[in-house]
Formats: C-alpha cells, structure tokens, sequence
C-alpha cells in the first residue's frame, strides 16, 4: 500500500535526524474486526499510547503500553491540524547494537480525513524482543 510506504519513508527520515534509525516496522491492525483505522491516545512523556477502533469501538494498547499505562495521570486524543481524529498508524523501532532489544520507538499516523501523516510521538524504549514490541501494535 503506497500510502503506508509514505509513512515509512517519513519515520525513516525522521528517525535519521533523531541518530536511532527505524529499521523495523509494524502496520496497526484491530485484533478484534481487523479494522484499519484507528482514534489514538497518548502521552508521549510517559511513553504511552492506545488505539480506538472506529469501527468495533475496541482499545488496544500499542506497543507495551498497556504495561505502563494505568500509572500515567494523563492522556491525550490525538488530532491532526485538520481536527482529524482518526488514523492509520505505523509504529517503528530503533534497535540497540548488535541486539534484538529497542532503543527507541516511533509512532506514525497518516489522517484520514486530510491526508497528512508523519511521526506523531517518539520515545526512549527499552523493551526486550522488538518482535513482541511491534505484535503489540
């Protein structure tokens, strides 16, 4: 899918000026109706975010943050520019050297309403097994 590869190109640059380049990529599918399109929750100092299908209302935590996100005090729908609130989202991830293990993590969104997409949120990571990491997401 062209626009999914957009996306990637895009957390791959971004990542590139970060120095933890994105080498590893998972496209968010609902684990309950395989819905593609998602409204999305975060908190990107805490390292935190959710999804909401919009099309069976079920919320998935992305990444490992359902281990985290009962702790956090706040957490904040995402909008595009447009006021867009919904997305097809692509996490990405940064490995440490010479190790299956994340450094860093990147979260991706293109709107469905307007078309803009680009990294919505990154953070440091240090989650053991990418694999299980971007199944998660």
């Amino acid at each position: 899918m062209i626009v999914m590869e957009t996306l990637k190109a895009q957390i791959v640059e971004y990542s590139e000026a970060n120095e933890y380049v994105a080498t590893h990529f998972a496209t968010a599918v609902c684990n309950s109706c395989s819905g593609d399109v998602f409204e999305l929750l975060m908190n990107e100092e805490e390292g935190v975010a959710a999804r909401i299908c919009v099309t069976c209302d079920e919320e998935h935590g992305i990444g490992d943050s359902d281990q985290h996100i009962a702790k956090v005090e706040e957490i904040f729908d995402v909008l595009c520019t447009c006021d867009g609130t919904k997305f097809r989202i692509m996490a990405a991830v940064s490995l440490s050297d010479d190790s299956e293990d994340v450094r860093w993590f990147y979260l991706g969104c293109k709107c469905v309403e307007c078309g803009l997409s680009g990294v919505y949120g990154d953070w440091k990571n240090e989650f053991h097994g990418y694999q299980v990491l971007l199944d998660n997401v």
